[in-house]
């Protein structure tokens, strides 16, 4: 049995065009898979940048709070001392009111 020419070159020309769509699928899917994987790394330097930014946030927030500790301390030893002040100033004023009442 014997094929024609243009049975063989038929043939020839499918299993081309077979072999290249092969080849054509998998540079694509190739390309995919390294789109894939600068995408990914992109996005875990993203990821890295925000925790990194996070916790700096953290650090900023726990300074934050010691200056407010400390400030509330401050406003409370200012507190006393103005209620002691207070507390001298009316003893001190008061002898002169007794005078002045007693005159």
């Amino acid at each position: 049995m014997k094929m024609p020419l243009e049975s063989w070159i038929t043939l020839g020309v499918s299993l081309a065009a077979l072999m290249f769509t092969a080849l054509s699928f998998r540079r694509n899917a190739f390309n995919d898979n390294s789109d894939s994987a600068a995408e990914r790394a992109n996005m875990m330097a993203d990821i890295r940048y925000i925790r990194t930014s996070v916790d700096d946030i953290k650090l900023e927030y726990k300074s934050m709070q010691k200056d407010i500790i400390q400030i509330r301390e401050n406003i409370v030893k200012l507190d006393a001392s103005v209620k002691s002040a207070h507390k001298r100033i009316d003893s001190l004023g008061a002898p002169e009111e007794r005078r002045h009442e007693a005159e």
